[in-house]
């Protein structure tokens, strides 16, 4: 049996040459560049760009992604090791404090 893991909020992967990678760089976003099998790896709920494909590419550039404030949303995407769906607006599966009953203003 599979052990069961949290999964972050996904990352945005692009391909080197994409043009909001040129954006994102002026705007001071941290851009993390990968070789795809490290990023599957690392990130495998990881979002594709437009301009990228894991199959056709061999390098990527990993974006963290600023998700804004939302409720847990179950998605139909389920992983093995997930401890439960991935949610459908982060894909992440919003860990163990997002679980918990916490006084109002707490979260923020």
């Amino acid at each position: 049996m599979t052990e069961k893991r949290e999964y972050p909020p996904a990352v945005l992967v692009h391909s080197a040459d994409c043009p909001d990678v040129a954006t994102l760089r002026r705007s001071g976003t941290a851009l993390i560049p990968m070789i795809t099998p490290a990023i599957a790896r690392t990130h495998p709920n990881g979002r594709m760009h437009k301009c990228f494909h894991f199959t056709l590419q061999s390098r990527g550039v990993v974006e963290t992604v600023q998700y804004p404030p939302h409720p847990y949303e179950e998605s139909t995407v389920v992983y093995d090791d997930a401890s439960m769906p991935l949610c459908a607006v982060c894909m992440g599966t919003h860990g163990v404090l997002d679980r918990l009953i916490l006084p109002p203003g707490v979260r923020g």
